[in-house]
């Protein structure tokens, strides 16, 4: 079994300092509620919001936001995984990083741009990898990554046990039904999971942003697709004791395997 542990966090457009603090803050309350695992919003770092790359290049110019988290990550020997931005040259990235105890397991960056983010980020060219950790096998994506079931498939059939998402929704960019709670975007996550047979622990935002609010939908989905933990309204987190192993049981029946069951030779 593992303690995980998905974190919502209030963070500020361009306050670099003060999101990595509210990141760690988050860390810690996880760490007291025995989380092995722990996963953070994308852009931990740096906000969403930006005007345009120039602002957010400054905005990130000398914090070394890993070696951070990479401390963090050894002092309470678990594992942290975080979205953040990051600037190479005259590109930024939107990445995500696997951190186990102070070691850099994996960076993943966004190929899948939303909005705006195509006017300031660069994607990435290589789909997630499928992490061996001391608590089983994971992986990263960076929300609307889950949009596209060919790459939760991808993962799935390298045989991730928990999908990691680190996300931004934000509220005014989607429509809620009025007489359904969930937002779509949680909806989509849970029938990723439910399809694979994963494990997916997102995390999301909270408070305001330059005039956008967020879904607040951090969640735990388990394999059958349905959320075990959730965090809320505000900043905070939910942590859940799960068994990964259950995602190693793709049936649906017992005459059929959602992975078995596929004829790609018909999809193409």
């Amino acid at each position: 079994m593992v303690k995980v542990a998905v974190a919502q966090a209030h963070l500020e457009v361009g306050d670099v300092p003060a999101n990595i603090s509210e990141t760690l803050r988050l860390i810690d309350l996880a760490a007291k509620q025995n989380a092995q695992i722990v996963v953070l919003p994308e852009l931990a770092n740096s906000g969403y919001v930006y005007k345009n790359k120039q602002e957010l290049i400054d905005a990130l110019a000398e914090v070394d936001v890993l070696k951070i988290w990479k401390d963090k990550s050894k002092e309470l020997k678990n594992i942290i995984v975080a979205g953040f931005a990051e600037v190479q040259g005259e590109k930024v990235y939107n990445k995500s990083v696997i951190i186990e105890n102070g070691k850099v397991l994996d960076i993943y960056t966004k190929v899948h741009l939303f909005n705006d983010e195509k006017e300031i980020f660069t994607p990435g060219d290589n789909p997630p990898k499928v992490i061996q950790t001391s608590i089983g096998k994971i992986a990263s994506m960076i929300c609307y990554d889950l949009e596209f079931p060919e790459l939760v498939r991808l993962v799935a059939e390298n045989g991730v046990e928990l999908l990691c998402v680190p996300t931004n929704w934000p509220e005014g960019s989607f429509n809620r039904s009025i007489n359904e709670p969930r937002p779509m975007e949680l909806i989509k996550a849970m029938s990723a999971a439910a399809t694979n047979r994963i494990w997916i622990a997102l995390s999301d935002r909270c408070g305001e942003e330059r005039n956008i609010s967020w879904l607040e939908a951090s969640s735990l989905i388990d394999p059958d697709g349905w959320p075990i933990a959730q965090v809320g309204h505000g900043a905070g987190i939910a942590v859940a004791e799960i068994d990964l192993a259950i995602s190693k049981d793709k049936s649906l029946s017992p005459k059929n395997h959602a992975l078995n069951d596929r004829r790609p030779e018909l999809y193409k």
